[in-house]
């Protein structure tokens, strides 16, 4: 009974769901049409519909969008994985982490957007700068999370295990690092936001190619449409990376309950 009133609230919640956007798409539809909002300034979800296709048809958006992702994933996937290590480092060296966790928490309130400039001073307006930027922004929170994954352990569980014999290294990876599962897709989800807003920011800086060098341009020209269409589609890939996260996560944790995955 548990089972089928939980699914009941799902498929309740899906549909309100789609209810509340198609309100919004048809609301602001009518309201363009009508003379309400002055489409020059707010534009509307036809326009932004035919703005879409022709750029993609011509295959504009396609290029720039693989630009955008090439840097923002490959900084995501660096910073992920620097960011796990340099935290389970620290996690599991009481020591270290005492010392460095100061350092840490200064670097995770530098506004490292801020740093946009100086690095394409330094790495030029070209992929390198992009990437940098993506991957500063994601591995420290990546760092922050897998540490405070493995702090957030139970002492008692770790106590038994090596009651029984355990190695520093069963520990890690029997207890330890599944612990750190959840904390480490959570950061993830933030992250692959993170790593757009990185590569974006270093496209408005300077750039040739890219979703940003597209809302620049547009701007530039007073486009609102050719503004609003590529940050529709990049956050429809955005919420669509989460959702990927979201599935691998619950596949690695079905042995869990689901409120506490």
């Amino acid at each position: 009974m548990n089972s089928l009133s939980r699914s009941n609230d799902a498929n309740i919640i899906r549909v309100a769901q789609v209810i509340v956007l198609t309100s919004f798409i048809v609301l602001w539809e009518i309201s363009a049409r009508t003379g309400l909002t002055n489409v020059t300034w707010t534009s509307s979800p036809f326009r932004i519909a035919d703005n879409f296709w022709t750029s993609l048809m011509s295959g504009e958006l396609l290029n720039h969008l693989r630009v955008t992702l090439s840097e923002a994933l490959a900084g995501l996937a660096l910073g992920a994985a620097v960011g796990i290590l340099l935290g389970m480092v620290l996690g599991v060296s009481r020591m270290v982490g005492a010392i460095i966790e100061p350092f840490i928490m200064a670097l995770n309130c530098l506004p490292r957007v801020a740093l946009g400039p100086l690095i394409v001073m330094y790495l030029g307006i070209g992929f390198a700068s992009k990437f940098a930027l993506a991957f500063s922004l994601v591995v420290v929170p990546m760092m922050i999370n897998v540490f405070e994954g493995i702090r957030s352990t139970d002492p008692v569980l770790v106590n038994l295990l090596r009651t029984v014999g355990a190695s520093r290294m069963q520990v890690f990876f029997k207890l330890l690092l599944p612990n750190c599962i959840p904390w480490i897709f959570s950061a993830l989800r933030v992250s692959i936001s993170f790593a757009m807003i990185g590569a974006i920011v270093g496209e408005f800086i300077s750039a040739r190619a890219g979703i940003g060098y597209m809302i620049d341009t547009a701007a530039g020209a007073f486009n609102v449409t050719g503004m609003l269409m590529p940050l529709i589609v990049l956050m429809l890939v955005t919420f669509t990376f989460d959702r990927l996260f979201v599935m691998l996560r619950n596949r690695l944790l079905h042995w869990r309950p689901a409120d506490q995955r």
